[in-house]
């Protein structure tokens, strides 16, 4: 019986080493399965009809102001969205020199002293101008507007002259 059971094993040993040996034609070839990632999101877009906007405040007498606080009448503009897909609204934040004064205001670059300029969305909502503080626009349709105000507030006492203003405005579509 030892002899019926030494025969096969003799041939099964054999038979491996005829398999180790054989070329099987890819000679030195090593195999490794690798796993790649791809990672990414498809987000919404919405373009701007213009980049920029301009809000003309106008002149507005000192005795428009009489005291600090208060404000001269508050005038619009927007951005115009156009092409929009998949944007329901947008964050905004508004980058400008605060007025030393009250930085919840925007400074005022030309001679005019004593002012500053006041932002607000169309529904109302301040803005200030610090740069990381963002506003939230909900959008409708393919063309929305984001709507903002401006305005001159006293903040010291009054000199007259001009009183332009300037701000960086970053969107970002969610």
């Amino acid at each position: 019986m030892s002899g019926r059971v030494s025969v096969p094993v003799a041939v099964g040993i054999l038979g491996l080493v005829v398999l180790l040996a054989a070329p099987s034609g890819r000679a030195g070839e090593v195999r490794d399965t690798l796993q790649f990632d791809v990672t990414g999101a498809i987000t919404p877009s919405c373009a701007l009809v213009a980049n920029r906007i301009g809000i003309d405040l106008g002149s507005v007498a000192v005795s428009e102001l009489p005291a600090i606080g208060e404000g001269s009448r508050w005038q619009a503009a927007a951005f115009i969205g156009a092409d929009c897909v998949g944007a329901t609204h947008a964050l905004v934040t508004v980058h400008a020199t605060a007025a030393v004064e009250d930085p919840r205001y925007m400074a005022t670059t030309g001679d005019a002293r004593g002012v500053a300029i006041a932002l607000r969305t169309g529904a109302g909502q301040p803005v200030v101008p610090d740069g990381t503080t963002p506003v939230r626009f909900d959008l409708a349709g393919v063309s929305p507007e984001l709507r903002f105000e401006a305005r001159y507030v006293r903040v010291g006492r009054l000199q007259p002259g001009n009183a332009p203003g300037v701000a960086l405005v970053q969107i970002t579509w969610e």
